[in-house]
């Protein structure tokens, strides 16, 4: 492994007040210039943020005042202006591109009074993010999937669908799939919706579950190059942690069937930043991105690959693991990435370039004595034989001091999940940091997006 002197810039993206965490991305297939990337926005809309790039991420479209996805929440970053939607609050934002260049929004909406309803919810736009659908009765947002909790959705506690991800393949197919919470026992399975139609309409759910024992989460589809086969994969707690095996499942009938689950690997001590419940780094604690197996199918020779985290001697690092298509039993003795002496490596995300390089981003405490978090990319250019490594941050910043509003205080909240796409020449991510803080409490953590030539 090689720390590199790769060509870097980064871009403070939201560039508000208040607080955005979670940033999917994608880039249009038409268009390299133009991405998007979103977030949960703690503004007054409370709902999904969304910004968009045309000229590569050097500008971006703004935050405030209509950068959020409308159809969601009663509430605008107006105070004086209605929402089109009918939720109190949303989040987990998911975006994708189709091969036409339709861009696809997935957010989930949330009642915070009876029944506790919780829908997710599908937006398009035709013009690379600038506008989306309004989301009032003549120009509606699609419904994938509804879940009344009847006063038992209670966060992680009761019944409510989790963390969406989608992807679009290259037939046009929209895969969206959650974990469903529901409130009947510790498990939960994970459900799979397809659209054909552009998001117009999709299927009934599709349940792919490991069996009855804890939760299946953490979910994640990626397709191979034509479309034609999908991937399924996703953790579940069967020991009684969060994250302890992994799991894939693959359709080749455009998700209308899955194949039984088999376990592709399991965790020595998966990292957990979920207090109070668990937090098993060193330093303050805050809520985080954790183990979350990252997928990427690699087209150039015919492997699914997956990135995740685990903490072995003491310090949480970056480990990857593959196999071939064609026998998903048989994988590989999973390696560390770009391997350092010291310093809590997490959060990784995995793309893999048209010419088979692998692209991984993950948080990365090694800069600092592992005290400080920052981002770092690394490459590979030979299937994960050797890496190179880049600091992408200037600097790296302690995410205990910095989060999300809470009433007359703030929760160290920095997201769930980060962003990364490969382009051919160079790959792109997006992350949680901080901002400058604006009033007494330190909650505005922003978008930032990187570029970086290997």
């Amino acid at each position: 492994m090689s720390r590199g002197t790769s060509s870097t810039f980064v871009v403070n993206v939201s560039n508000d007040t208040t607080a955005q965490n979670e940033t999917p991305l994608a880039v249009n297939p038409l268009n390299d210039q133009n991405f998007i990337t979103g977030g949960n926005d703690w503004n007054y809309n409370d709902g999904c943020s969304v910004n968009a790039t045309f000229d590569g991420g050097k500008t971006w479209t703004k935050t405030l005042p209509n950068g959020f996805l409308p159809g969601i929440t009663r509430y605008t970053n107006d105070p004086g202006v209605a929402g089109t939607g009918q939720y109190d609050f949303g989040g987990d934002p998911a975006i994708a591109f189709g091969p036409d260049g339709t861009a696809y929004y997935a957010c989930f909406g949330y009642q915070a009074s009876s029944p506790f309803g919780v829908a997710l919810l599908l937006s398009r736009s035709t013009d690379g993010g600038r506008t989306w659908l309004k989301g009032d009765s003549a120009h509606p947002l699609t419904l994938v999937t509804l879940f009344q909790g009847n006063g038992k959705a209670r966060g992680s506690n009761g019944q409510f669908a989790d963390h969406e991800a989608m992807t679009v393949g290259k037939d046009g197919t929209i895969y969206i799939t959650w974990a469903q919470f529901h409130g009947n026992g510790s498990n939960s399975p994970v459900y799979v919706a397809t659209s054909t139609n552009r998001g117009a309409s999709f299927s009934a759910p599709v349940k792919v579950t490991s069996g009855t024992t804890r939760s299946d989460q953490d979910q994640r589809i990626v397709t191979t190059a034509d479309g034609a086969t999908a991937y399924l994969v996703f953790d579940n707690s069967i020991q009684g942690g969060k994250g302890t095996a992994m799991f894939v499942s693959r359709s080749g009938d455009h998700g209308i069937t899955w194949t039984t689950p088999v376990q592709l690997g399991g965790f020595s001590n998966p990292v957990c930043l979920f207090p109070p419940s668990c937090f098993n780094i060193t330093g303050g604690s805050f809520r985080g991105p954790g183990t979350y197996p990252a997928p990427a199918f690699n087209n150039a020779n015919g492997r699914l690959y997956v990135a995740y985290a685990d903490i072995s001697g003491g310090q949480a690092k970056i480990f990857i693991t593959s196999a071939s298509a064609s026998n998903l039993l048989a994988w590989t003795t999973p390696e560390v990435v770009a391997p350092v002496a010291s310093g809590d490596r997490f959060a990784s995300e995995m793309s893999i370039a048209p010419n088979g390089r692998i692209d991984l981003s993950f948080f990365d405490r090694s800069y600092s004595g592992n005290a400080l978090v920052d981002l770092t990319y690394a490459s590979s250019s030979d299937f994960g034989a050797t890496w190179q490594s880049t600091r992408v941050t200037r600097s790296g910043y302690d995410p205990s001091q910095f989060g999300v509003p809470s009433g007359s205080t703030f929760s160290p909240f920095i997201g769930d999940y980060n962003g990364i796409v490969s382009l051919p020449a160079s790959a792109a991510m997006t992350w949680t940091g901080p901002g400058t803080t604006h009033g007494t409490l330190p909650t505005n953590l922003e978008i930032y997006f990187g570029s970086v030539i290997p």
